[in-house]
């Protein structure tokens, strides 16, 4: 799980506004970011939701393997998939070396 403290502190979110959004208790709000308490299953979606749609992601994508390469964001962990191609310039896999 991400340091929520940093991640509020850099979105300029206090901890009250954070409670009022996700709408949980103040309390269940101030366990996750200080005292590192793992959100319920339902409050995990809820809250990474709310990271997601809040976050400059910086992706860390994958070299080419294929049409498509694995992309995690350093900040918030989301992961998604990139496509390696585009109709304007095809992804072309690499010719393979016979060994005889």
């Amino acid at each position: 799980m991400m340091d929520l403290k940093s991640w509020l502190g850099e979105q300029s979110i206090s901890v009250r506004e954070f409670a009022l959004e996700l709408e949980v208790p103040l309390k269940t709000a101030q366990d996750w970011v200080y005292r590192g308490v793992a959100p319920s299953a339902e409050n995990r979606d809820r809250l990474s939701g709310f990271i997601s749609s809040r976050c400059a992601h910086h992706w860390v994508i994958d070299a080419a393997n294929g049409h498509t390469s694995r992309g995690v964001c350093k900040i918030c962990d989301e992961v998604r998939e990139f496509e390696n191609s585009t109709e304007a310039s095809l992804w072309i896999p690499p010719k393979r070396t016979s060994s005889a």
